[in-house]
């Protein structure tokens, strides 16, 4: 039994292999962002208390959940977050955890927000914790060091995380080679939608190259050993 190095895959240990939780800051404020154009400067806002929840496959009740409270003005905030994850192998006890928050202009007008990483201190889209751990932090150096498995893994199991994330792009979830691509999600713009349609035709296409190549290389061994 292990903490974090039991999610180990040929490297460092691994976002999956650890069961790691994710908190993206953008998922995360959608549902108050809209509520902040019309504050003044020095004005900010509390909103409700919430939970955000993990499950295994189908199951109905919950394996993980957070209490997440933000506080944010039009440029900067903190979430307070809440929890006593059952872990793995180690449960985190009760944790009461404040994250700070920030925002940097985007190009074409708007501003993004960021996690401001609680052990480095730069900024982050996603916060992570995994089983071992009692904190949520990045997953870079100065905090967890943590690798997604396809970037331990060959050219398959990085072909396979490519399609994952154009998968979630399209707002589906990604389990074989083979799924078609998820319908258009409600408000995505049908130009972005077949941009990305084109970028996981071109994926499938580069994947399937990578499967035949390891096949025919696996046959050629095959047949070396006769």
């Amino acid at each position: 039994m292990g903490g974090m190095g039991s999610g180990r895959h040929g490297g460092r240990a691994t976002v999956e292999g650890c069961r790691s939780l994710r908190l993206d800051v953008n998922r995360v404020t959608r549902g108050v962002r809209g509520h902040l154009r019309g504050l003044r400067d020095g004005e900010r806002i509390q909103a409700d208390p919430f939970a955000w929840s993990w499950t295994v496959h189908s199951e109905a009740e919950p394996w993980a959940r957070v209490l997440i409270t933000l506080t944010m003005d039009r440029w900067r905030g903190y979430a307070r977050l809440q929890f006593d994850v059952d872990h793995w192998s180690r449960a985190t006890g009760p944790q009461d955890q404040t994250v700070q928050m920030e925002t940097t202009p985007c190009r074409f007008g708007g501003r993004r927000w960021w996690w401001v990483c609680p052990a480095t201190g730069r900024r982050c889209s996603k916060l992570y914790l995994p089983n071992g751990g009692t904190r949520f932090l990045s997953r870079g150096p100065g905090a967890y060091r943590l690798a997604y498995a396809s970037q331990n893994g060959g050219p398959l199991d990085r072909s396979h995380g490519r399609l994952a994330r154009l998968h979630r792009k399209m707002g589906g979830d990604y389990g074989y080679a083979d799924d078609p691509p998820p319908p258009r999600p409600k408000g995505m713009r049908r130009r972005t939608y077949d941009r990305l349609v084109a970028e996981w035709e071109a994926a499938i296409g580069r994947h399937e190259a990578i499967w035949l190549a390891g096949a025919e290389r696996l046959l050629a061994r095959m047949q070396a050993r006769r």
